[in-house]
């Protein structure tokens, strides 16, 4: 049956920035793979645009007002199926939603997130988590000034965690079904929802989805002995000091070796000649670069689902990662003793893990778009 269905999340968009490579967008173009009539919900960039760009079937976007996702009636005359919500579960959204199911029962809403909501997850690891979060927001400012009101951020995150709590229950138990990316984050957030009063059997672990047609294994391209990393550097949370520290370190050592650090906010110096930087790539330039490269060194003092993590290994490398590292449940251990003998490095391998990183190979999820969009089709929405 051919179901109308709309992914809405709270951003103003350009229609050059329509982002169909990832997140609700590769959902959407997978639900109309699948024969549904799928459409995604954004704002435009500019409010005082009159006509929003005309909508066609390669960009299959509804421009709604901030006014319209609040009012049941536009909710009730689009006639959705099926809505999916991108709204990060704050609970500032419950009026959308409850226009929303005003129109339809049939409400899903993603979380991206590790799971770490409240101190009730575990109080050193939530305090860790937001002190992070708003380091990482005020990480231009000077460092004294950031590394205090950081502390103080997670110190009145922790204090406030009862009211957090209380207005999480209202969102969870408004939600007919929640999605969480990763097993992991998910146990977590069974376990709020049973402390708070919502039922955990809501909760569902419907993987990030990829591009798999195109980050996925090219034999005729040769693995070179090179190593790749992939991020937002002008970000805290992925500790580009300590990936070029140990980037260095590690070529120093092995000659035969190079690194490629992609993304933005890059220094103008590179630290070694055999570090190769790169400004952020489209998704086939990506890819071609990950296709080539053994090794995805990740840096970051969290990731929740690591979408890069699992580009690199869906295109064949392992993913090295400090032991620091909330891991993400997308990757799982690897054993050394299974390197394939073409490529046979377990020499580097070790000296990774001599250096205190651990080693992880993607796990056996499925992150074809067209499978993950499937999933929530099949969620009991009581």
């Amino acid at each position: 049956m051919k179901l109308k269905i709309f992914l809405y999340t709270d951003l103003r968009i350009a229609k050059e920035d329509l982002f169909w490579h990832r997140d609700l967008g590769l959902i959407t173009k997978a639900f109309r793979d699948l024969g549904h009539d799928a459409w995604l919900v954004v704002h435009p960039a500019d409010e005082s645009t009159r006509h929003p760009p005309p909508v066609t079937l390669q960009d299959p976007v509804i421009w709604a007002s901030p006014a319209n996702v609040r009012n049941p009636s536009w909710w009730q005359s689009q006639k959705p199926d099926l809505v999916i919500f991108g709204l990060w579960t704050r609970p500032k959204y419950d009026p959308i939603r409850r226009a929303a199911l005003s129109a339809t029962p049939r409400v899903i809403e993603r979380a991206d997130s590790d799971g770490m909501r409240t101190a009730s997850c575990g109080l050193s690891t939530y305090a860790q988590r937001r002190y992070d979060y708003f380091r990482d927001r005020t990480f231009g400012w000077p460092a004294f000034l950031s590394i205090l009101v950081s502390v103080l951020y997670s110190l009145a995150s922790i204090l406030a965690t009862p009211w957090i709590e209380a207005r999480s229950a209202k969102t969870l138990r408004l939600l007919p079904a929640l999605t969480v990316e990763t097993p992991q984050a998910t146990q977590l957030w069974k376990k709020l929802a049973a402390k708070i009063g919502a039922d955990p059997k809501r909760i569902h672990c419907i993987p990030h989805p990829i591009q798999t047609d195109i980050f996925r294994p090219d034999l005729s391209i040769r693995k070179k002995k090179q190593i790749i990393s992939v991020g937002r550097w002008e970000s805290y949370q992925k500790n580009l000091p300590f990936l070029l520290k140990t980037l260095v370190h590690f070529l120093n050592k092995n000659p035969d070796w190079t690194a490629q650090v992609v993304g933005s906010g890059l220094p103008s110096v590179v630290p070694h000649p055999r570090i190769f930087f790169s400004p952020p790539l489209d998704s086939m330039a990506l890819a071609l670069k990950m296709q080539e490269s053994r090794l995805f060194l990740s840096s970051s003092r969290f990731e929740s689902f690591g979408l890069a993590a699992v580009e690199a290994g869906a295109c064949g490398c392992l993913t090295i990662a400090p032991d620091f590292l909330f891991a993400p449940a997308s990757l799982e251990p690897f054993a050394t003793s299974a390197v394939a003998s073409p490529l046979d490095f377990s020499c580097v391998i070790s000296h990774f893990a001599a250096m205190g990183f651990r080693i992880f190979a993607l796990n056996h999820a499925t992150f074809v778009p067209q499978q993950v969009s499937e999933a929530f089709l099949f969620l009991p929405l009581d």
